[in-house]
């Protein structure tokens, strides 16, 4: 594996070292004017890191994970938006949720604002609501790129917010 740049954090986890790795997407980002499914597009570009490099990260460590979060205000996100895997492969879950149920971590727990809905921004309605966990399938991380919609109209918006890559300690 070619060498690159990473920060170790040597405090997070007992002593544990946690790579982290940056990316140009961490800050909150508005997105607004976009009503087709998908049609807000992010791609999520990691500092000091090729993709493969990350992938080969991943591989060798015992546990990765990355945060997400969606605020909205009458934008749906279980069929609207998405996230991206390292290999460009479209993901229906969300933070907290797991791989493949197509919920949020809410939508887990039957503890949606509304219980019987997959995420609390499925209740579309004029109320500021957020969905947010941590991605914790190694073999799917780093998120690549973040896709949304339904913010068409005037008075839907959302916000998404993208964490670091954290992996630490080694594959067995």
């Amino acid at each position: 594996m070619t060498p690159f740049t990473v920060y170790c954090n040597m405090t997070d986890k007992n002593g544990v070292g946690v790579t982290v790795i940056s990316h140009d997407s961490e800050t909150r980002t508005l997105v607004h004017g976009f009503d087709p499914r998908g049609s807000y597009s992010r791609d999520v570009t990691y500092l000091g890191a090729r993709p493969l490099q990350l992938a080969n990260l991943a591989t060798v460590s015992g546990h990765c994970k990355q945060f997400i979060k969606y605020e909205c205000k009458g934008s749906v996100l279980s069929s609207f938006g998405w996230w991206v895997s390292r290999d460009g492969v479209k993901m229906n879950y969300w933070g907290g949720a797991a791989p493949g149920s197509g919920k949020c971590a809410c939508g887990m727990s039957s503890s949606c604002d509304y219980s019987h809905l997959k995420c609390n921004c499925d209740t579309n309605n004029n109320v500021l609501r957020e969905d947010s966990g941590y991605l914790t399938e190694k073999s799917t991380l780093p998120v690549s790129q973040l896709r949304f919609g339904d913010t068409g109209n005037p008075e839907e918006y959302g916000y998404h917010t993208l964490g670091k890559l954290y992996c630490y300690g080694f594959s067995p």
